[in-house]
């Protein structure tokens, strides 16, 4: 049994089915529209600023992308960004000194990819972060083991910039050439408690000897000032003494020649001596004389003196005369 199918006439009265037509049209449309926005998406990326893109064709590097909007292959084109600006690796390790002593020490290393070294560098070492992994991090770490033990505790704390700079050159020459060390820094330094202790007793001791040194300089000036005082005290004696003895000395000197002087004179007018008695003598007579040889002893008063003679000696005559002057 034969099933017709049902037709619509046309205005020439040929027939055709319209409406599935239609419907499968409008599919295909929107399916294009669809496979074609999502190419466009596709084949559009974007590199932001201080990156740029890596473009891999079926994984192959075919070129290296600035910051902005481009265009590739969708499907066929990844692109892979890279920083090119300044990064900062850090890392903690343990490095023995000359001493020999375990020290952990603290580093960090500022580096960049050079612009148009990137397509190598991706090339031969990949992304940025296993270029740390397999190339900083060991050299890094044997650099600075190796600078390290040429140094002793005491260096590291008083040659810390010689030490740092010439971490810093050491490391820079081992690595390649696709990337540029910018900055190296030695951020801390750790030292052993006991090495610690050491130093702090060691300050102290030093401190305290100081003090010690303080007190006896104290001591010292204060002795010094003592000394200089009575050397100053026995100076100023002596010079006392000297104008004393030299004042005594023109005074003598003075008196003799004086009496010297006076001498010649007396010897030239004998008279002034009489003269200079009769200057002396008021008018007066004595009152009381002394008894000779045999009565030296006895003290007589003269008339009209009222004053009782002296007893003691054997009497004398009344007219006894006075004795001259």
């Amino acid at each position: 049994m034969r099933t017709s199918t049902p037709t619509t006439q046309g205005p020439g009265g040929s027939g055709r089915s319209g409406l599935p037509s239609l419907k499968l049209g409008s599919f295909g449309l929107a399916v294009i529209a669809a496979l074609a926005l999502i190419t466009i998406w596709l084949g559009i990326y974007r590199i932001d600023a201080g990156h740029v893109g890596v473009v891999k064709r079926f994984g192959n590097v075919i070129d290296v992308a600035d910051p902005g909007l481009h265009i590739k292959l969708p499907w066929a084109d990844t692109v892979e960004e890279m920083e090119v600006r300044e990064r900062a690796f850090n890392m903690t390790l343990e490095a023995a000194s000359q001493d020999p002593l375990e020290i952990p020490i603290q580093v960090t290393v500022n580096w960049l990819v050079k612009r148009e070294k990137v397509k190598e560098l991706y090339i031969q070492f990949g992304s940025l972060d296993q270029f740390e992994k397999r190339i900083i991090l060991p050299r890094l770490n044997d650099t600075v083991k190796g600078v390290t033990s040429a140094y002793t505790v005491n260096d590291l704390l008083r040659k810390r910039t010689e030490y740092r700079d010439r971490s810093m050159e050491t490391f820079a020459k081992r690595m390649p050439d696709d990337v540029e060390i910018t900055g190296f820094s030695v951020v801390n330094i750790g030292f052993p408690p006991e090495y610690t202790k050491a130093i702090r007793d060691k300050q102290v001791a030093r401190e305290q000897a100081e003090t010690e040194k303080f007190v006896l300089e104290r001591q010292r000036l204060t002795s010094t000032q003592v000394t200089q005082s009575a050397e100053a005290q026995r100076d100023a004696d002596k010079a006392r003494a000297d104008g004393r003895a030299y004042e005594i000395k023109v005074q003598g000197e003075a008196q003799a020649q004086a009496i010297r002087i006076m001498g010649e004179a007396l010897a030239q007018n004998p008279l002034v001596v009489e003269y200079r008695k009769v200057e002396k003598w008021g008018g007066n007579f004595p009152t009381t004389f002394m008894g000779g040889d045999a009565g030296a002893n006895t003290l007589w008063s003269m008339p009209g003196s009222g004053t009782p003679p002296a007893t003691g000696g054997p009497p004398r005559a009344a007219n006894a005369q006075p004795p001259r002057q």
